[in-house]
């Protein structure tokens, strides 16, 4: 019974690395959405946690041009301030690209979305490096010690399914925002929606906005979500390895 414990501990602290490794890669790149331009390449955005890709078309010689995909932090103009007199003057696509040039004065910061989703991300990380600590940590306690095993376990546990749930927080936040982005960087939808209001102005922008990126764009999680669905795959398997570890210590300490 002792063998199949560290069986289980093994696969565990296995799991558990392929697990913190898919969601670091996964954090680390900005390919969690993709709004693919279905007539014009040059119109399609990839999205991130702290960045976002545009395909910009570029002149490389006097007669050829090439899509190059320029990256930038995934920032919006602050909300609350009163800029109507910039943003009057420019395209609602080019409202929010005033983040991007250098050196700013404008106080760009991440969405309320991507903060929920990096603080997301956050916890999972350390609850998932914590959790392969303490299954590390019974590899190097005497065997024979099963209170000691008992509550590291426990303990294991708890921060994996904390990993759990916010791996799935994570992936359930990300597909109810899917349009998010697109929405506020390429038509700044939700200032012009507010400046609408405090005019008394009804119309149907939203609706129209929504029809036009429904017929333009098609939308859908790029490759760092896949990963991140890896991961959540892999945490649970490892909750499980953890599980039957701990009913295992029990056996081998009442038998």
């Amino acid at each position: 019974m002792l063998e199949i414990s560290r069986i289980y501990l093994s696969t565990g602290v296995l799991l558990a690395v392929l697990t913190l490794i898919f969601h670091m890669i996964a954090v680390g790149y900005p390919r969690w959405k993709i709004y693919e331009h279905r007539r014009n390449p040059s119109e399609t955005l990839f999205v991130g946690l702290f960045h976002r890709c545009e395909n910009q078309l570029l002149t490389v010689v006097s007669d050829t041009n090439k899509i190059y995909s320029i990256c930038d932090e995934n920032k919006y103009l602050p909300s609350k301030k009163n800029m109507s007199t910039i943003i009057n003057k420019l395209k609602p696509n080019e409202v929010q690209r005033l983040c991007n040039i250098a050196g700013n004065p404008y106080r760009c910061d991440y969405s309320s979305v991507n903060k929920g989703l990096i603080s997301s991300t956050i916890i999972t990380a350390c609850s998932i490096s914590f959790a392969i600590i303490l299954i590390y940590s019974h590899l190097l306690l005497n065997q024979f010690k099963y209170k000691t095993h008992l509550v590291i376990a426990m303990t294991t546990i708890l921060f994996l399914f904390l990993a759990f749930i916010f791996l799935l927080i994570t992936l359930i936040l990300l597909g109810s925002t899917m349009s998010y982005d697109l929405f506020e960087y390429r038509y700044n939808l939700n200032y012009r929606l507010a400046e609408r209001k405090q005019r008394n102005l009804t119309n149907g922008l939203e609706q129209t906005i929504r029809q036009t990126v429904a017929s333009d764009y098609d939308i859908r999680l790029d490759w760092s979500a896949g990963l991140e669905i890896i991961s959540l795959v892999l945490s649970s398997f490892t909750l499980v390895t953890q599980i039957l570890y701990v009913f295992s210590t029990y056996r081998n300490r009442i038998g």
